[in-house]
């Protein structure tokens, strides 16, 4: 019985001290992070290329704290290898809310496509599952790139809303035919008008920038739906009736 009361006694002093040397180690570690910002400051001050400033940005991120994410961030509006250096830095940041919503606002503020890639790659890279939807929003996006990299960024965040999408963009994609690049498009329909003689120009241009799509998103939609799901699809009928049975009981 001493001994019962003894453990308990040891166990409730542990308790007791815990929470105190949590708050020390946490202000121990925002002093680190002080000192890290001025440092990093003064490392600016003699910078004199952004490649000085995108090394003295991967210093900083050596020290993972909320004071150095807010210094991060504002790195993400500058020059393409500046926002690529802090958000490298902030895609360290797992589950972190704040890191990928900024990341996420980078990449719809930034008009360079290095940039927006830049930005979503990393705001993948956080995991963190609230910036989906967003993600969604880029299957749209004009750019071939842009779109792809914002599905293989589901594909790191690996979450169960996102399937429907990727089903319903797979669908999209197989119904881009492949025996209509030389159909004469747009302007082979118009008798030559708009795409000139022989229908080549606006109408073959559209179509090949759709078979240019088809041909880099579907893997990249079928790996993405592979890794969050853990199965394997041949097409996306198949994808969608397995998910049809799937998903009730279907946990992320």
């Amino acid at each position: 019985m001493a001994g019962t009361t003894a453990w308990k006694t040891l166990i409730v002093a542990l308790a007791l001290t815990f929470p105190v040397w949590s708050q020390e180690d946490e202000k121990k570690k925002e002093e680190e992070a002080k000192a890290r910002i001025v440092e990093f400051k003064k490392e600016l001050k003699g910078a004199k290329t952004d490649t000085d400033v995108a090394k003295a940005i991967e210093k900083l991120g050596e020290l993972q704290h909320p004071k150095i994410v807010a210094e991060l961030k504002i790195f993400l509006g500058k020059s393409l290898e500046m926002a690529s250096a802090a958000g490298e830095q902030l895609g360290k940041y797992k589950k972190d809310r704040d890191a990928a919503e900024a990341l996420m606002n980078s990449a719809g503020a930034r008009k360079d496509k290095e940039g927006i890639v830049k930005c979503l790659r990393y705001a993948g890279d956080t995991t963190f599952k609230g910036i989906a939807p967003k993600l969604i929003g880029y299957f749209k996006h004009r750019d071939v790139d842009v779109a792809k990299e914002a599905i293989d960024s589901l594909a790191k965040i690996k979450t169960a809303p996102s399937i429907d999408p990727l089903i319903n963009l797979w669908r999209e994609l197989d119904g881009i035919r492949d025996d209509q690049k030389d159909s004469g498009g747009l302007g082979g329909g118009l008798g030559g008008g708009i795409g000139g003689a022989g229908g080549v120009g606006v109408g073959n241009s559209v179509q090949e920038e759709q078979l240019r799509r088809k041909g880099d998103l579907t893997g990249a939609v079928e790996s993405a739906l592979s890794k969050i799901t853990g199965e394997s699809f041949k097409n996306a009928k198949e994808a969608a009736e397995w998910w049809r049975r799937a998903k009730g009981a279907f946990k992320d």
